[in-house]
């Protein structure tokens, strides 16, 4: 039975070769499955706090184990808290103030009685007719006659100072915040206080008489309501001034012992310390995960829309989600460090190290990227640090490492050398220390625990820098991406390639460095990857070290091995430096990239020098074998590089290479690397091209300028014999004026190269 389990274990593994390439093949099962693999990480991760092993306790019932405080805190209570508030608040009197809705119905009321009898006293008729007319009108229909004849007889200016004062007497009354009425039984009293305001007034019988009945009529609800705004302030003024019942606990006392009813206060404190789960687990959780899908599904949404290049390529997006999960996974851990105490183990989320996740999603992915990566960790975070959202310190946390992130973003989109990641620490440091100080700021946090969150801001800065450092080299050889840094070293010239192209083959090593400086020109105009195109030119030829003196930049002598040899040897063995490029490339694991370039510098043009000669010899010669093996280039970048291997090697032969000539010698290059489909199999556009045949321009005049002539001067020996001969004439010795670059000028002869073909000279690849 044993043998039969190895067996099938033994087939099984090796069948797995076979179910890998399956995966490979079939991309896109293989990103759901990492996908969905994402997903869960997430999710579990984020919702692990909630999971944490918490006491299952309710009011009133016993503990059964001894429950102590983790740490030393202070703890409210906050339902006696909140009693006490309330019983301050209600303690605190109503505030009332006039109803002013019933004086303005008061006040017209009384105009309009009064309006009454001064028209019925201005009315033509009997003085039983003006009666009459007026008691048609309340409150005058209860007064008896002779009033009504006496107040009818009043003059109207003594009518107009009576309505004054009796109008003045029961506003008075009524509208004060004592003896006004707030209540319905206040309102009886208020008329009867009235009244005898009318009656010690000056006013005469008659017309105390109406203000009586006008006061009945009238006074008969509240003149006073309460005044809400006024009495809340009070009320919340009330409430503030209420104190905190709070009690320390210090780290290990008791809390409740085993067997001990669970009362409102010790489950508080309990609730407190974290150490009860009050909330639905799984509901919290199912949030979360929403959460987490929606965070995935923005990026790659972002992706698809603008960076299709980077959703392509598979190992880039595990790249991404590595980073996001390692970045939490650590923050899992930080915050479950204890700071010794509440205030300070709330700022424990501020040292997750985003910015190392964003930093590297820029310096190997793309750094727009990043910028959405940090907003989704920032997020994230928040969830990671407070679950629930039911405290401030998720969000806290979820806001430096935002900041964090985002700077860290910007401080490495320029990467020149590995000691500028040091620097984006910094930059990071003092970013998140700025964050902190805003929230303490803001918060009115105490002195000590701003100062904690200082020095948590700034080693979250340095770690990320030494994380990325760090990580930097196993993500690029893991993940087979090539870094801007990583370039860099690879361009130091005591590389070991490179000092043996230097030492062996000179030519070819001073070639390489000019066919990077024009493609690097190049790549900056029409904005490929500069440091990868100068880089992958230094390394374009390295197949030469396997016979250097085959080609002619390395041949210092007359001799030329070539002459010896058959044109298609000849061609067999300018073709096999690319194959041995690449062998030289991988023993030496340079990144793919280079490989790629070294491959492609070529396409699958033809050897034409050597194959017109084979054609001087014989007729029937098959030009494949004077083809490159390919394949065309694929990238910009190759492209480019391919483009200046040319350029620099055609223009370099031209006997008078001035301006005018060499632009347009450069431009008939890549018209013909064009019509030859070169260029067919990258995103070059007509619009690049030219923009290349400009920088080419631009860096060979710099190359190729002209030199002025130096007479060679008598010495001082003949200057003096001519002298005693009196020889008075001057005489200009014209000779070969050495130039800058060690060369000797010509002057002697001209020669027109204006027919000059584009084809390889004698031992030369381009």
């Amino acid at each position: 039975m044993m043998v039969l389990k190895i067996k099938k274990l033994k087939r099984t593994w090796g069948d797995l070769p076979n179910r890998l390439d399956w995966f490979r093949h079939h991309t896109f099962w293989l990103r759901a499955i990492i996908g969905v693999m994402y997903f869960l990480l997430f999710t579990v991760v984020l919702s692990s706090n909630l999971f944490v092993s918490k006491l299952h306790l309710e009011v009133g019932e016993p503990s059964p184990q001894l429950i102590t405080a983790p740490w030393t805190k202070d703890i409210e209570d906050t339902e006696k808290y909140a009693q006490d508030q309330e019983a301050a608040a209600n303690a605190v009197q109503p505030v009332y103030k006039p109803d002013e809705e019933f004086f303005n119905d008061l006040t017209r009321d009384l105009g309009n009685d009064f309006t009454a009898l001064h028209n019925a006293a201005a009315a033509s008729g009997d003085d039983s007719a003006r009666v009459s007319k007026l008691k048609q009108t309340q409150p005058f229909t209860t007064l008896p006659q002779g009033v009504l004849l006496s107040l009818l007889k009043t003059s109207a200016d003594v009518l107009d100072a009576t309505e004054q004062v009796g109008g003045d007497i029961i506003l008075t009354r009524a509208r004060n915040v004592v003896s006004g009425a707030r209540t319905d039984v206040d309102v009886a009293p208020l008329r009867e206080r009235t009244k005898t305001d009318i009656d010690q007034s000056a006013l005469h019988d008659d017309a105390k008489a109406f203000f009586k009945a006008f006061v009945d009529q009238e006074l008969t609800r509240p003149t006073l309501v309460v005044d809400v705004q006024t009495t809340e302030k009070l009320r919340s003024a009330a409430r503030a001034s209420v104190k905190r019942d709070i009690t320390q606990y210090k780290a290990n006392q008791k809390i409740v012992g085993p067997g001990e009813i669970v009362d409102k206060k010790i489950y508080q404190v309990l609730v407190d310390y974290g150490l009860i789960n009050s909330r639905n687990t799984w509901k919290s959780a199912s949030g979360i995960a929403l959460l987490v899908i929606l965070g995935m599904g923005t990026i790659l949404g972002y992706l698809y829309q603008y960076k299709r290049d980077v959703l392509r390529l598979t190992n880039r997006m595990v790249l991404i989600g590595l980073t996001m999960i390692l970045v939490l996974t650590i923050g899992r851990g930080v915050i479950s460090i204890n700071l010794g105490g509440n205030d300070f183990n709330s700022m424990s989320g501020m040292l997750i190290p985003v910015a190392w996740a964003t930093m590297s999603v820029a310096i190997l992915v793309d750094a727009d990227a990043a910028l959405l990566v940090s907003v989704v960790l920032a997020i994230f975070v928040a969830v990671l640090v407070d679950p629930t959202l039911s405290t401030a310190n998720g969000l806290q946390s979820g806001l430096v490492a935002l900041f964090g992130g985002v700077v860290g973003v910007y401080s490495v989109s320029h990467l020149s050398q590995r000691s500028d990641l040091a620097r984006a620490g910094l930059f990071v440091s003092a970013a998140n220390a700025f964050m902190v100080s805003s929230i303490a700021l803001t918060t009115g946090m105490s002195l000590v625990v701003w100062i904690v969150g200082l020095i948590l801001g700034i080693v979250n800065g340095v770690a990320s820098s030494f994380l990325t450092v760090g990580a930097l080299h196993w993500f690029e050889s893991g993940f087979r991406i090539t870094s801007s840094v990583r370039l860099l070293e690879l361009s130091n010239p005591n590389r070991p390639l490179l000092k043996r192209l230097l030492m062996e083959a000179p030519g070819t090593y001073h070639h390489s460095i000019l066919v990077g400086n024009l493609a690097e020109a190049a790549a900056e105009a029409v904005r490929a990857d500069a440091t990868l195109v100068r880089v992958g030119a230094m390394y374009h030829d390295i197949g030469k070290l396997k016979r250097p003196y085959f080609f002619i930049e390395n041949q210092f002598t007359q001799d030329n091995p070539h002459d010896k040899i058959a044109p298609t040897l000849s061609a067999l063995i300018i073709i096999s430096h690319i194959k041995d490029g690449l062998e030289l490339a991988k023993e030496n694991k340079l990144p793919q990239p280079i490989q790629d370039i070294i491959a492609q510098h070529h396409g699958d043009g033809l050897v034409s020098y050597f194959y017109h000669k084979a054609l001087e010899e014989k007729d029937d010669v098959p030009e494949e074998a004077f083809h490159y093996e390919g394949p065309k280039p694929q990238t910009k970048e190759a492209a480019l590089v391919c483009l200046a291997d040319t350029v620099e090697a055609a223009v370099r032969s031209m006997k008078h290479p001035t301006p005018g000539r060499v632009e347009g010698f450069v431009r008939k290059i890549i018209k013909d690397k064009l019509n030859d489909g070169q260029l067919d199999q990258c995103d070059l556009t007509f619009q690049d091209l030219d923009r290349i045949a400009m920088a080419f321009v631009r860096v060979l005049s710099g190359i190729f300028h002209s030199r002025v002539e130096y007479p060679e001067l008598p010495s001082a020996k003949e200057h003096a014999q001519k002298k005693l001969a009196g020889d008075t004439g001057k005489t200009a010795v014209k000779g070969s004026a050495e130039e800058a670059h060690g060369e000797k000028h010509e002057s002697s002869e001209e020669i027109d190269d204006k027919d000059m073909p584009v084809t390889e000279h004698p031992g030369k690849d381009s």
